[in-house]
């Protein structure tokens, strides 16, 4: 296995959009960490990030191995990859931690000793549909809510100029659900490193904000990364009326995938996140399964890094943070 340059992806629209240089000057500059592709002897490749803080060096995977066509690979290859992968880290000393995936990142295969846990992502084959069979596809009720925000003159408008609207909702969004809020200048650099393969759409009615995304593409496929919401929408599909412009938009530009990116596997009735994934699921889109994982190469580094930063944390009166795959152990350990 090597390490290679992006340079070599000729054909870099055929690729996802993180195999690229200017996702990794855009991940230097905003989060200051190293997009790293490794190869081995077949071709077959991995973009990762890397970073470091003053104990540790961390690894990502950003997406599943893919071959020289950037198609995925069997689940038998994927496996011998990654267990590959692992000895070329350890041999090399690229990384003490390998941390969990991007959440759009669905493996078929995990390294032998790794953690892991079952997880999905919701998807719409775009090049596989006509238009109208996209349409059909959609549950009855996105359908007449689509109709409704249309005849209810929602407008759609796309591009640079959106990136303050659809900043105001997103930090309400994730003000209203508590999570960590990106800022502004974080999208407006992300926008301007793919100028031609990014959207940020927002839904407007009588000129006010409804809700927004930001997608960065290629012909592999469409990220729904990040998303927001008025706390109250004036009309009824305004956001499913957004989302089906999208997809008729990226049709027309030849995108392969639209994914809407992280679907939990474990039981989400009676949460937040019941409603987030049955508004994927009713795209008409398919559910690919498969794990998330993450593994520790220099156990003693990182049992010390994690004790030492669980006193810290504890200090502070809160806890240890866990990501999604050991809230989804812990969620199968309780549930028996």
């Amino acid at each position: 296995m090597k390490i290679i340059n992006t340079d070599i992806f000729k054909n870099s629209d055929q690729c996802p959009y993180f195999y690229s240089g200017a996702y990794d000057s855009f991940l230097a500059k905003e989060e200051a960490k190293k997009l790293v592709i490794i190869s081995d002897e077949n071709n077959n490749t991995i973009a990762c990030k890397l970073w470091k803080n003053k104990f540790l060096n961390f690894l990502q995977p950003v997406y599943p191995p893919l071959n020289i066509d950037s198609i995925r690979l069997p689940e038998n290859e994927e496996q011998i990859f990654l267990n590959n992968l692992i000895a070329f880290i350890k041999e090399r000393k690229i990384a003490d931690r390998i941390t969990q995936p991007e959440n759009f990142a669905i493996f078929k295969a995990t390294p032998v000793h790794a953690t892991k846990a079952k997880f999905g992502t919701y998807f719409i084959d775009i090049e596989k549909y006509s238009e109208e069979d996209l349409f059909k596809n959609l549950h009855t009720k996105h359908r007449n809510v689509i109709k409704n925000a249309e005849k209810n003159n929602v407008v759609i408008k796309y591009g640079q100029a959106c990136i303050e609207d659809f900043y105001m909702l997103y930090k309400q969004t994730m003000l209203r659900s508590d999570m960590y809020c990106q800022d502004i200048s974080y999208f407006k650099e992300f926008f301007l490193s793919f100028p031609e393969n990014m959207m940020c759409g927002v839904a407007y009615h009588n000129n006010i904000p409804q809700g927004g995304l930001f997608i960065p593409y290629t012909k592999f496929a469409a990220f729904y990364l990040y998303g927001a919401s008025a706390e109250k929408t004036e009309i009824n599909g305004a956001i499913n009326y957004l989302h089906w412009n999208t997809i008729k938009l990226l049709k027309q530009k030849r995108v392969k995938r639209y994914d809407f990116v992280g679907a939990r596997l474990s039981d989400v009735s009676g949460t937040r996140l019941e409603g987030i994934q049955q508004f994927k699921k009713r795209f008409g889109s398919e559910l690919e399964q498969g794990y998330l994982w993450k593994q520790d190469i220099n156990k003693t580094k990182c049992t010390l890094y994690d004790k030492l930063l669980g006193i810290k944390i504890a200090a502070k009166g809160s806890k240890m943070p866990l990501d999604i795959i050991d809230q989804e152990n812990n969620k199968y350990q309780n549930a028996y």
